[in-house]
């Protein structure tokens, strides 16, 4: 990879310890994921070190340039921890428009600091799929609220370091305030409201009347 390119990723990602590969780690060894969507990915290329298959999107001129780089992908292959060749695929869109994937071909969509990936990207995700999304645009209270997604763990963060929680779920997303939270209210707030027991990230399964795929 080119030295500006490299730049970028160790800028906003390796310098500041927010690589989240042991995240991701966590959801290869308990999950059968394979193939993975991560919307409003910037360079954030982690996902690919655990995940064969990842196809990255995003609108961001400088996320472009950085996918237009050919040393990527061997950037990738020096740090994967599987043994086939990865699969790296970049779109250059607004997620919230659409993309070209195919229709429930996704195990896992990551949602970061990107809006509401979990409502605009649920359609390429397969019934029993996984969402992986944070609360700092309001992603995972939405999905908290949607019916076509059960909470399935959460994750808190220690000195860096990830830890997946199963138990007590129904204790999240109970808000501090009496507001009646819709999906309406949350896209006009276009964050994370207040809750009285959080976590840093939630995993969701898309869920078909209302109960766990197996």
């Amino acid at each position: 990879m080119t030295k500006s390119a490299l730049d970028l990723y160790e800028k906003y990602f390796q310098s500041r310890h927010y690589e989240r590969l042991d995240l991701f780690q966590i959801i290869a060894d308990r999950f059968n994921v394979q193939r993975a969507l991560y919307a409003g990915s910037f360079v954030h290329v982690t996902p690919s070190f655990v995940f064969p298959d990842v196809v990255y999107v995003d609108n961001d001129k400088q996320a472009k340039q950085f996918f237009g780089d050919p040393e990527i992908f061997k950037f990738i292959a020096e740090r994967k921890i599987y043994p086939q060749e990865a699969k790296v695929s970049f779109h250059f869109a607004d997620y919230r428009n659409g993309f070209d994937e195919i229709i429930g071909s996704f195990d896992l969509l990551v949602s970061q600091y990107a809006g509401f990936v979990g409502q605009y990207c649920k359609q390429y995700l397969k019934t029993g799929g996984l969402l992986l999304a944070n609360n700092s645009h309001g992603d995972a209270g939405m999905a908290a609220i949607d019916d076509d997604y059960q909470l399935l763990a959460v994750f808190s963060a220690k000195n860096e370091k990830y830890r997946i929680g199963e138990n007590n779920l129904d204790e999240y997303f109970v808000p501090k305030s009496q507001v009646e939270i819709t999906k309406e209210y949350l896209e006009k707030l276009q964050k994370g409201i207040g809750y009285k027991k959080t976590a840093n990230v939630y995993l969701f399964q898309k869920v078909q009347y209302g109960r766990i795929e197996s």
